[in-house]
C-alpha cells in the first residue's frame, strides 16, 4: 500500500530554505557587527585626536611641551562621548549605537615619574633640532675640561713634594744666620680682599644685577653656600684642589645633552639676547637651584671661575719662567731666607693664585658676552703677579673659544643629581605660564591616559528573523592615549 508523500517536497525545501535563511542571517549579523564596531573605532579615535588637540596652548608656544589644557582636562570625558555621538548619529545609515560616559583612568601628569615625563618630551623634540655632529662637537670640549681637571691631583702631589724636599733638606742643614731679604708685599693679601667681596661684584663690578625671587614648588631648594677659597693657607688650597678634581669627573654629557641643549635653547640667561621678562638667570636657576635670582647668578659665577681653573692651573705649572717669577716672590715676600718648606708652599700658592685670578678675568669677558680660549697659550694669558692683588690687567678674548652659554652647558653636564634640573624646569614653565593662565598647574597637566568608553551596537535583525541573542550587542574601546 502506497503511502501519501503529497506536499513532502515542498516541507524539504522548505526547511532547507530556513536553514539557509538562517545562515545567512548569521553571517550578516556578524559582517554588520563587525563593520559596526569598525565605525565605532573610527569615531573613538577621531574622539581621542579632538580631546588631544586641546593641549595647553601656552605651553606648547613657549616650551613646544605638550599636555591637556587644564580647563578641557575637567570636562574631556563627557565631551569625549559627545563628540563620539555626534560622529556616530551624523551618519544616515542603518548603525544605531548607545554610548555611554567615557572614562579616563591610569593618568600621568607633566610632573611624574621623578621627571621622566618630561625629561621623553624633551629628547623627542631635540631629535630634530640637534645638529647630527653635535654629541662629537661637546665630547672634545668636556674632555678637554675634564683631563684638565684630573691633572690638579699631579699638582696637589707636586706641591706635597716640594714642601717635604724642603723639610727634609732644612733638616739635613745646620743652623746658620741669615741675611734678612727686602721683603715684598704679598699680591694674595690685596687678592683674597677681592674674593672676599663675593662673586657679583668680583665679576660684575657696578653692572645692574636682578634681585627677584624664585618660587620652587618642584625643585629642591639648595641652601649650600660657596667656600672662599684662602690662598694664604696651604691646607685649604689642597681641600679646594681636591675638590675640583672631583667635580671634573663628574659627567653626564652623553645621556644629557639633549636636555641641556634645550635648556640654553628655552630658558634665559645672563648673555641671552632676547628681550626677558620675569625671571631673568633661568638657566643659572638650573644650575644652582637657590630662590633668589641673585644667590643663582653668584653661585654660577664661582663655578665657572672653578671650571676655568683647572686649564689655567695647568699651564701655568708648565710655564717656566711664571714658575721662576714665584720661587722669587715667595722668598723675597717672606722676608728671611732660609726657610725652605714655607718658600715652597708660598711658590705653588702663588702659581694657583695667579691661575685662579686668570680665571676671574675669564667669566669676567664671558659675562660680557665675549668668548674666552679653552686652552692659554702664551699670547692669549692676561694676568701677571703684579697684578694679581688688584685683578689689573690688558684682557684679551678669543673668536673661537667658548662662550658664557657654553660654560653653562658644562655646568649642567656635571650635575651630580640629573634629575634636578627637570624639576627646576617645571618651576620656570610654571611661573612663566602662569602669568597668561593663573589656573596652570605642571602637575595637573595631563600627558597620558587610559581611555575607556561603554558602547551598545543596535543588532540588524535581518529578514525579521527573531536570532537568540540580545538586541544590543556590548563593545568597550580602550585605548592608551598620550602626547
Amino acid at each position: 500500500m502506497m503511502k501519501d508523500q503529497e506536499g513532502s517536497i515542498s516541507i524539504f525545501l522548505a526547511a532547507i530554505f530556513l536553514v539557509f535563511l538562517l545562515l545567512i542571517s548569521l553571517c550578516t549579523e556578524g559582517i554588520y557587527l563587525y563593520v559596526g564596531k569598525g565605525k565605532a573605532m573610527s569615531a573613538c579615535m577621531a574622539g581621542l585626536s579632538h580631546m588631544r588637540g586641546n593641549y595647553q596652548k601656552e605651553l606648547e608656544e613657549m616650551y613646544h611641551i605638550f599636555g591637556m589644557d587644564h580647563r578641557y582636562a575637567e570636562k574631556a570625558e563627557g565631551d569625549l562621548a559627545k563628540k563620539i555621538e555626534e560622529s556616530l548619529e551624523g551618519s544616515q545609515d542603518t548603525f544605531h549605537f548607545q554610548i555611554s560616559k567615557a572614562s579616563l583612568s591610569d593618568k600621568t601628569y607633566l610632573s611624574d615619574e621623578n621627571g621622566e615625563v618630561l625629561k621623553y618630551q624633551i629628547r623627542e623634540l631635540m631629535k630634530y633640532e640637534m645638529p647630527a655632529d653635535i654629541l662629537s662637537e661637546w665630547k672634545e670640549k668636556w674632555d678637554k675640561t675634564a683631563a684638565s681637571g684630573k691633572e690638579i691631583g699631579d699638582i696637589r702631589e707636586e706641591m706635597e713634594e716640594d714642601v717635604q724636599k724642603a723639610e727634609e733638606a732644612k733638616e739635613g742643614e745646620q743652623e746658620e744666620e741669615n741675611e734678612p731679604t727686602q721683603e715684598q708685599e704679598d699680591p694674595r693679601k690685596g687678592f683674597m680682599e677681592l674674593l672676599r667681596e663675593g662673586s657679583i661684584p668680583l665679576v660684575m663690578g657696578k653692572r645692574k644685577v636682578s634681585s627677584g625671587k624664585i618660587s620652587i614648588r618642584y625643585g629642591k631648594k639648595n641652601t649650600q653656600k660657596e667656600e672662599t677659597w684662602d690662598f694664604m693657607k696651604k691646607e685649604n688650597i689642597e681641600e679646594q684642589l681636591e675638590k675640583t678634581e672631583k667635580m671634573s669627573s663628574a659627567s653626564g654629557l652623553e645621556d644629557e645633552l639633549p636636555a641641556i641643549l634645550y635648556s640654553t635653547q628655552y630658558f634665559h640667561f645672563l648673555t641671552s639676547k632676547e628681550k626677558k621678562e620675569g625671571i631673568q638667570y633661568e638657566v643659572e636657576y638650573l644650575i644652582a637651584g637657590k630662590d633668589s635670582e641673585k644667590e643663582n647668578l653668584g653661585s654660577v659665577l664661582w663655578k665657572m671661575i672653578h671650571l676655568r681653573f683647572p686649564i689655567n692651573a695647568l699651564y701655568v705649572y708648565q710655564d717656566a719662567a711664571k714658575r721662576k717669577e714665584a720661587g722669587v716672590i715667595a722668598s723675597s715676600i717672606l722676608g728671611i731666607a732660609g726657610i725652605p718648606p714655607l718658600a715652597a708652599a708660598a711658590k705653588h700658592l702663588l702659581l694657583l693664585a695667579l691661575a685662579y685670578g686668570e680665571s676671574i678675568i675669564d667669566v669676567r669677558n664671558l659675562a660680557e658676552g665675549k668668548k674666552v680660549p679653552l686652552v692659554k697659550s702664551k699670547t692669549s694669558w692676561q694676568l701677571s703677579f703684579q697684578g694679581l692683588a688688584g685683578l689689573h690687567c690688558t684682557r684679551k678674548t678669543s673668536e673661537n673659544g667658548l662662550a658664557y652659554e657654553d660654560y653653562l652647558a658644562l655646568l649642567l653636564a656635571m650635575q651630580k643629581e640629573k634629575e634636578e634640573k627637570y624639576f627646576r624646569m617645571m618651576d620656570l614653565m610654571e611661573d612663566n605660564i602662569r602669568k597668561k593662565d593663573a589656573g596652570f598647574r605642571m602637575d595637573r597637566c595631563l600627558t597620558a591616559c587610559k581611555v575607556t568608553v561603554p558602547i551598545r551596537i543596535k543588532r540588524l535583525a535581518f529578514g525579521g528573523m527573531t536570532l537568540p541573542f540580545r538586541t544590543y550587542t556590548n563593545w568597550k574601546f580602550q585605548r592608551t592615549v598620550s602626547y
